[in-house]
């Protein structure tokens, strides 16, 4: 997929402003900032969820993830029928257990609700209902801030295990370098709506091009000068 001159206003406020950005077949491309970069609207906009002038192109079947798993599932549907919401209903019986399977929940969960669920396995049936969707790019917004410290990691080793072994390509969203770097091939910076800075995750981390992104890293001294 390829990202060209990419605008989303709100209003008189833009919030991307002329993004172009390359996510190559089968990579993922991490985009971090702070709170307000725009990063979570270039996501929607590449979903289709918000408005945007600019080109996309190459872009079929692509899912989303969200950050609060308990606000982006129905409450009022067990875990089967979300996941198996946009399967044809002849392949459910052995899609659901399937899709769950990939992300390491047991079948036995299908008959239960979201409520009774913890905030990772939530998260995890999000991401398997985005899988069922077959998508040719998964976006995930950051999809561990919600989670408990203890729990993001597993979440984290799930998404880099589905890539690899699905071959998926994504857009991964993170505030947090640290987070970035385990997931991502290559890394984008977004500071008021615009990228400035691109390139491989170790390049970007080890040798930052731009204050903005030093600013970054500053912010996770476990990073900084690290090989």
């Amino acid at each position: 997929m390829r990202i060209e001159g990419l605008t989303v206003r709100y209003g008189g406020f833009t919030a991307v402003d002329d993004v172009t950005l390359e996510i190559p077949d089968g990579h993922a491309v991490g985009v971090v900032g702070e709170s307000g970069s725009g990063k979570s609207s270039l996501a929607r906009a590449v979903s289709g969820l918000v408005p945007y002038t600019g080109r996309i192109e190459g872009a079929t079947r692509i899912q989303m993830v969200f950050q609060d798993p308990y606000a982006s599932l129905d409450p009022r549907m067990t875990i089967g029928e979300t996941v198996g919401e946009g399967i044809a209903k002849r392949r459910r019986a052995t899609e659901v257990p399937r899709l769950l399977g990939l992300v390491q929940l047991p079948a036995e969960l299908a008959g239960r609700y979201p409520r009774e669920l913890s905030g990772g396995q939530r998260q995890r049936v999000a991401i398997a209902r985005a899988l069922g969707g077959d998508p040719a790019l998964l976006i995930a917004d950051e999809i561990t801030g919600s989670l408990d410290v203890s729990v993001q990691g597993t979440v984290l080793n799930l998404v880099r295990g589905l890539r690899d072994e699905l071959g998926l390509s994504m857009l991964f969203i993170s505030h947090n370098l640290a987070v970035v770097r385990y997931v991502a091939d290559t890394i984008a910076v977004m500071h008021r709506g615009r990228i400035v800075e691109h390139g491989p995750t170790e390049q970007v981390i080890g040798e930052p091009a731009h204050d903005y992104t030093r600013t970054l890293l500053a912010a996770v001294p476990r990073l900084r000068g690290r090989s």
